[in-house]
């Protein structure tokens, strides 16, 4: 498996239609024990509160908690409009209490590591290694394939698609080294790793050191 600076491939594919559906237009998704529906200005509490946690940030690009509520208030703009054009987001919610527990979803169209579509979560420590992550990306990822789709030319990783010209729609997952537990849900979503590479760390308490990191894909279900 070779790294993303690879020569990418020009590909023919299906991807959803743009621009995506707005927040105010996507239902609220129900799994057995979470409520998952779009960020809103209201929810910037309990934001802060899941990334206030070190555990929780470790996974994200500069490794740190967010150091006061302005930080999160600039991340909350993210999820919200006119950004939801672009990005296919979601905030997980306890049913049993409301609670908000998790985010994530598509927050890329086309990684820069591979061309396709990226996903990423992130989870509150207390509600670790108890199946709540596999839910929500499991009900995300079919919440995605289920969006409108038309056809589409891209540029991706060859690996991703075994360098076949008209290929099916791939969605990417990105672990570093020392995250296992990402990489054990991802397999067991079906997800494959395709690529393997170092880079120079952006986590602030790292940086520059060189970080060793997994490309994951997930092709879109066949239709039957």
């Amino acid at each position: 498996m070779t790294g993303h600076q690879e020569a990418r491939v020009v590909v023919t594919t299906t991807l959803p239609a743009l621009p995506l559906p707005p927040n105010s237009m996507r239902g609220e998704i129900r799994t057995s024990r979470l409520l998952l529906r779009p960020l809103c200005q209201e929810d910037l509490q309990g934001l802060h509160a899941l990334r206030s946690q070190p555990e929780v940030m470790m996974g994200t690009a500069r490794g740190v908690p967010d150091k006061d509520m302005g930080e999160t208030e600039e991340a909350l703009q993210y999820f919200l409009a006119p950004n939801d054009e672009k990005t296919f987001l979601f905030g997980a919610f306890l049913l049993t209490t409301g609670e908000l527990v998790g985010e994530g979803g598509i927050h890329s169209l086309a990684s820069s590591s591979c061309g396709w579509p990226e996903i990423g979560y992130k989870f509150s420590k207390e509600v670790w290694r108890q199946g709540y992550a596999f839910e929500f990306v499991q009900a995300m990822l079919q919440a995605w394939w289920e969006l409108p789709r038309s056809t589409a030319t891209i540029s991706v990783h060859p690996q991703s698609c075994g360098g076949v010209e008209n290929t099916h729609e791939q969605v990417f997952a990105l672990t570093d080294d020392g995250n296992v537990g990402s990489q054990g849900l991802l397999a067991k979503l079906g997800f494959r790793r395709f690529m393997t590479w170092t880079e120079p760390d952006t986590q602030l308490h790292r940086l520059g050191q060189p970080v060793t990191l997994h490309g994951f894909a997930i092709g879109a279900p066949k239709a039957s």
